[in-house]
């Protein structure tokens, strides 16, 4: 499965504010264009392992300034059933 994380993260690593405004919107996560941009702008420059939960929370925290800390955490349950679902 190593290389599926590897897919993941390097998509995640090359994603658009649109993709990131997109994604967010079946999942009731209201982004505005500014913040997708920043949180396009923080997940290029980190470049952490999704799958690393230590990295994962760094980085959360870093996006919880950005969208506040309500949103930060739906984002985080949204992120932690995607890799408990596709058993990653």
């Amino acid at each position: 499965m190593k290389w599926l994380q590897a897919m993941v993260n390097t998509k995640i690593h090359q994603i658009t504010p649109e993709e990131l405004e997109r994604y967010a919107k079946p999942f009731d996560l209201s982004l505005t264009h500014r913040e997708s941009e920043t949180l396009a702008r923080i997940l290029k420059q980190d470049k952490i392992n999704f799958f690393n939960k230590k990295e994962r929370a760094v980085m959360l925290k870093r996006v919880e300034k950005v969208i506040g800390s309500s949103r930060a955490n739906k984002l985080d349950m949204i992120v932690q059933t995607f890799l408990h679902e596709n058993k990653l």
